[in-house]
């Protein structure tokens, strides 16, 4: 992989996922009997239909093929009277799925308060897990059902459980920008700075995805915010990647370390230079970032902003005290990558600022004999002379 594309880290979102088949109503499923017709009544929520089979004792609990019965359906589609009814008639409340899901999981996730109310009533197991460790809080809080997700804390619901994956109620919470939900967590004592399976954190999580008010109610609560996460990759880090200016100025204003490095020595600034963020630069810099810190493989702000063409990172660096000529591993210079990645205006500017042409690569190079572009080797023989 190119070193320069190893430094924007691809962070996995880890979304919260139940595989809910509605497709109820293709025929392997609903086959010519009482079975799948009570099913069916449960999808469209025919009470009347449901009423005749059950007297004619139809199996109250049938499954089909994915493990759905008539009171998981009836609690996924909102069919209030249907799944009363069921429960009246001795359903079992805690039947899973395939995958573990219960009525009380597909109630919540589709935000039927009602619903949820009636099946804790009749002893639903709130802290059930599916085969990932998904819990019912966790469903609501991603499909933001704060009305649900009080509910579910109030009547005793785990916030401390984890998934699969490590992720917990919180981590959820803050990933989806849910700042009510987060501080009702925090209040009930949830671990703040809990690390999911990949070293995120509810504030890395909050960071990443720009949820500035969440991101203000963790760092209040005391976050860490210079734990490393995937990658070696910090709250901020990840910030400056996805360009969250405001973010990365509360981070900073808190004491987060602007030079703190991922796995490949890379630093916030780093990342600004790659991308082409001039306003991060300068605020990065503004905080005491080194300009002319090198990265593995001796890549600076300087050559990366050079080799991608950011003339205007270029500018901020040198304004503010970064070496023109500094060489990478490879004896590579920014006027060499500028100039190898067919960057005119980039090789312009850098010349108007002093660049040295005479300097050669490791391979005995110099930047005109890189420059693949005629155009741009015409330009840097012209300067030469």
């Amino acid at each position: 992989m190119n070193f320069t594309k190893k430094l924007t880290h691809s962070i996995r979102i880890l979304f919260i996922t139940v595989f809910v088949s509605t497709c109820f109503l293709t025929a392997n499923v609903f086959a010519d009997d009482d079975n799948s017709e009570f099913l069916k009544a449960a999808f469209s929520g025919s009470i009347e239909t449901i009423k005749e089979l059950l007297a004619k004792n139809t199996n109250i609990n049938y499954q089909n093929d994915k493990g759905f019965n008539a009171l998981m359906i009836a609690s996924q589609y909102g069919h209030s009277d249907v799944v009363k009814l069921l429960l009246e008639n001795k359903a079992d409340v805690n039947l899973k799925n395939t995958g573990d899901t219960t009525a009380l999981m597909l109630a919540a996730k589709n935000g039927h308060a009602e619903i949820v109310d009636t099946l804790l009533a009749k002893d639903a197991k709130i802290n059930a897990q599916t085969t990932d460790g998904i819990t019912a809080l966790m469903l609501t809080i991603q499909k933001g059902q704060e009305a649900i997700v009080n509910t579910l804390i109030t009547k005793g619901a785990d916030i401390q459980l984890e998934t699969k994956d490590k992720v917990t109620a919180l981590i959820i919470a803050a990933l989806e920008g849910k700042q009510a939900v987060v501080e009702k967590l925090l209040a009930k004592g949830a671990k703040i700075d809990h690390r999911a399976a990949d070293n995120t954190t509810a504030l890395y999580m909050a960071a990443r995805n720009g949820h500035k008010a969440v991101v203000e109610t963790l760092l209040a609560k005391n976050a860490a915010f210079d734990l490393p996460a995937i990658n070696d990759t910090t709250p901020l880090y990840i910030a400056v990647q996805n360009g969250h200016i405001d973010i990365v100025n509360t981070l900073l204003t808190k004491g987060a370390k602007v030079d703190q490095q991922d796995k490949n020595k890379a630093t916030a600034l780093t990342i600004a230079a790659l991308i082409g963020n001039t306003e991060m630069a300068k605020t990065l810099i503004k905080h005491g970032a080194k300009v002319d810190h090198k990265a593995a493989i001796g890549f600076t702000p300087l050559i990366l902003a050079a080799q991608n063409g950011h003339t205007n990172v270029i500018e901020a660096l040198l304004e503010n005290g970064a070496k023109i000529d500094l060489q990478n591993d490879d004896g590579v210079t920014a006027l060499m990558w500028a100039g190898l990645h067919d960057h005119a205006d980039t090789v312009k500017i850098l010349l108007q600022k002093g660049a040295n042409l005479n300097l050669k690569s490791k391979k005995g190079k110099t930047a005109a004999e890189i420059a693949k572009d005629p155009a741009i080797v015409e330009l840097l023989k012209t300067a030469k002379k």
